[in-house]
Parts: C-alpha cells; sequence; structure tokens
C-alpha cells in the first residue's frame, strides 16, 4: 500500500508547480478583472491560467503513460464516461436555454467533468479489484 502510494506521488509530483500556478493566476484574474473590465490587458489577464493549464494537461498525458496497462484502460474509460456524461450535461443545458432557465457558467462544466472523470475512476478501482 505504501509502495503504491509513492509510485502515485510521483506521478502526481510533476503536476504539483502548474497547478499552484494556475490557481494563482486563476485568482489573480478573477480579481484584477473586477477592477478592470475596460482595460485593453483584461483579455490577456483572463486567459492567464490557461497557459499553466497547458502544462497541466501535458502533465496528464505524460503521467497516463507511465502507469501500467490495466490503470490506463481505467483512466481512459473514465475519461470516455466523462465525456459522454458532459455532452449530456451540455445538451440539456441548451436545451433548457430555450426555456429560459439560466445557465451554469463554463468554469462549472469542467468542474463536473472533473470530478464525473474522478468517480469514474474510483468505481473503475473499485470494479477491477
Amino acid at each position: 500500500m505504501i509502495e503504491r502510494m509513492k509510485e502515485r506521488a510521483k506521478l502526481v509530483r510533476p503536476l504539483l508547480v502548474p497547478l499552484v500556478f494556475y490557481i494563482g493566476f486563476l485568482a489573480f484574474s478573477f480579481g484584477w478583472l473586477e477592477e478592470n473590465l475596460t482595460s485593453p490587458w483584461r483579455i490577456v489577464v483572463a486567459l492567464l491560467p490557461m497557459f499553466p493549464g497547458v502544462f497541466i494537461s501535458l502533465g496528464i498525458g505524460k503521467a497516463i503513460q507511465q502507469v501500467d496497462e490495466m490503470e490506463r484502460i481505467i483512466l481512459q474509460k473514465g475519461m470516455a464516461f466523462s465525456f459522454a456524461a458532459t455532452l449530456l450535461l451540455l445538451i440539456t443545458m441548451g436545451l433548457l436555454e430555450r426555456a429560459g432557465v439560466e445557465q451554469l457558467g463554463s468554469i462549472y462544466i469542467a468542474l463536473f467533468m472533473i470530478i464525473v472523470w474522478l468517480l469514474a475512476k474510483l468505481w473503475g478501482h473499485w470494479r477491477y479489484q
């Protein structure tokens, strides 16, 4: 069990620095944009968190390449389920928008996708134990 935790820590460690930068840039951009809505820099500042986001995505891809085949299958099935669930959510939201229902922000949709991926991954581990 401890050996597995050490192995997982090696996979997650390269993601920590970009994740800290992402959270920092996100907090900065939210605060800055509230006070500078008319600035010509607003688009650059709004997209600032995407820079470390690219490194997070690359790190996830690298981490997936380093796990064993069974873990990779579980992760990929979790991603496929998350994609399908998010697609259904977006279609539902699009249809409800036509009925005048207020929409969720896109940041919540990304959070939904990540949470569903995590739950599908945990379910996959439970299923294959």
